[in-house]
């Protein structure tokens, strides 16, 4: 596995230096810049419509802690169906078995030991959706294992790592005819699903811009690291980037509220990286002045700082700053439109015409919570009292709860595969553009067009 993932990881570095030369090369010389070469060539299927399932057979590949989490919720769904589970770790299968026995449910076939056991469990026969909680690098190898074995995917965030693993995404679930959707919880919190719910109906106006941020103190939660200083693989994958390495909590719901696919899509981003600091910082204060967190230059960027314009010319601003001390996650969120603005931050928002007014010149902020009562969202009024026993304030169960709904029913899930890879190819495109003194990367066009038509589904519902 260590000779597989350091092939794969010189292999997409070399793609993403290679990508950001080209394209640096283009826009230095003052030509037009070139065409996507990943998109060239590449032509459109017919929309994925699978038949409805009456009963979801799952098999989860990455039991570790968050799939372990998945795996609780998904025991609590109905139509669900837990038949096999892997792990390169086999005390994790076990203990994923244990689980599902204890709830009458019988006993999933356990993978270990190996790299390919996800490669067996998607080849069963009796598994129709297959959940995927592996470490990122390893996100769209599963994804791709289970589509081209006509496999549904549910898939932990980001999705892919490259722009080219997210056209293979695109094309496998179009060529298997089955959805790869993303597990991007943020886009069902309770705020979200209302504010996107508030837009539809025209309150905030015209949209113009919208801002998200992922801002917590990940430098031990995140970065876990063994006695020597050895990073795990969250920390081996950003230990060089200076990209935004986990895009999809910020992009995902800025998506929903700018209807990116569904009438409008993203043309191109900049993207600006700084130093590191944060985690030397850590070391010193928390594990003694020789330690190698202490001692190691890293190259990530403690702070990385997005631009988004779409094509319809709205903007977008994402910030990913989980490696500085702060006393507690916090997640920015801010829309600006014509009639009104809301700020996360401050839980307030303004609407023209319908919050008070000091004056011609001067508005109120108004509490979000007084909106609730008129606006929440249907999914939080029908669900809310099963959703609020799991994270993120509910919505890691709406996430699975949505997923699985929109397979029984032979439905398009909230989020597609063109969103997945829309969302998780900004870890590549910011990388691309940090390393090339923020020269604009332009964003592939997944949908090929269709993105000009297609209605609005799955979260206005």
């Amino acid at each position: 596995m260590e000779k597989e993932t350091d092939r794969r990881k010189f292999f997409l570095t070399a793609l993403g230096a290679g990508s950001a030369l080209a394209l640096s090369a283009a826009q230095g010389s003052g030509q037009p810049t070139p065409p996507d070469p990943l998109a060239v060539g590449r032509q459109p299927s017919g929309p994925i419509r699978p038949a409805p399932l009456d009963v979801v057979r799952v098999g989860l590949v990455g039991v570790g802690d968050r799939g372990t989490y998945l795996l609780q919720i998904l025991l609590s769904i109905e139509g669900v169906e837990i038949r096999a589970v892997c792990d390169v770790v086999e005390s994790q299968v076990a203990r994923a078995q244990r689980l599902v026995e204890e709830r009458h449910r019988g006993k999933p076939e356990g993978y270990s030991q190996t790299d390919a056991g996800y490669r067996r469990l998607c080849d069963r026969h009796d598994v129709d959706l297959v959940v995927n909680a592996t470490p990122w690098t390893w996100h769209a190898p599963a994804c791709l294992a289970a589509l081209a074995a006509g496999k549904h995917v549910a898939s932990e965030a980001p999705a892919a790592v490259s722009v080219d693993e997210c056209w293979q995404l695109v094309e496998a679930a179009e060529k298997a005819g089955k959805h790869c959707t993303l597990l991007e919880n943020f886009c069902y919190q309770r705020d979200v699903l209302m504010i996107g719910n508030m837009v539809r109906r025209g309150l905030f106006g015209e949209i113009m811009h919208a801002e998200g941020g992922y801002q917590k103190d990940g430098r031990d939660i995140d970065l876990r690291h063994g006695a020597d200083g050895s990073l795990a693989w969250q920390g081996q994958f950003r230990e060089h980037r200076m990209g935004n390495v986990f895009p999809t909590h910020d992009v995902g719901p800025i998506s929903q509220w700018l209807d990116i696919h569904r009438g409008d899509r993203f043309d191109y981003l900049v993207s600006m990286g700084g130093g590191a600091r944060g985690l030397n910082e850590y070391g010193a204060a928390y594990l003694g002045p020789d330690h190698p967190l202490t001692t190691t230059r890293f190259d990530m960027s403690d702070i990385n700082l997005c631009l988004l314009r779409t094509v319809k010319g709205r903007t977008a601003y994402l910030i990913s700053d989980t490696l500085l001390s702060r006393p507690q996650p916090r997640s920015l969120y801010r829309l600006m439109g014509s009639k009104g603005i809301y700020d996360r931050t401050l839980e307030k928002l303004y609407l023209e015409g319908k919050s008070p007014r000091r004056d011609r010149w001067h508005g109120d902020w108004e509490p979000v919570a007084k909106y609730y009562q008129e606006f929440d969202h249907p999914l939080w009024r029908d669900l809310r009292d099963r959703a609020l026993g799991g994270g993120f304030g509910g919505a890691d169960f709406l996430c699975l709860e949505r997923a699985i709904k929109a397979l029984r029913n032979g439905a398009k899930p909230d989020i597609d595969v063109y969103d997945a890879a829309a969302w998780s190819s900004v870890v590549d495109l910011s990388e691309q553009s940090a390393r090339s003194r923020s020269r604009p990367a332009d964003f592939p066009d997944f949908t090929r067009g269709r993105w000009k038509t297609a209605k609005r589904e799955g979260f206005s519902s």
